[in-house]
């Protein structure tokens, strides 16, 4: 998290993917940042935490953050 916050600061853009479980952890993170606004991409459940997933799952969940990923690369 607190990477992506540096190299959005150095003007690189950034695509953070976090789970559910863990946002509470990045919101503050961002907060203590200076950028309480600081927007990411949440995986939810059924992908658990521990990213143990199946190749058939990582697909899906490619397939699922893949626009959001690519919004936030190419919007200015």
């Amino acid at each position: 998290m607190r990477d992506a916050i540096e190299l959005e600061w150095a003007g690189i853009p950034t695509a953070t993917i976090i789970h559910k479980a863990v946002e509470g952890s990045a919101l503050a993170m961002a907060k203590l940042s200076g950028v309480p606004d600081f927007s990411f991409i949440i995986v939810d459940y059924p992908y658990i935490p521990t990213a143990l997933w199946s190749e058939e799952e990582i697909r899906k969940l490619a397939s699922e953050v893949a626009p959001a990923v690519r919004q936030r690369l190419t919007s200015a």
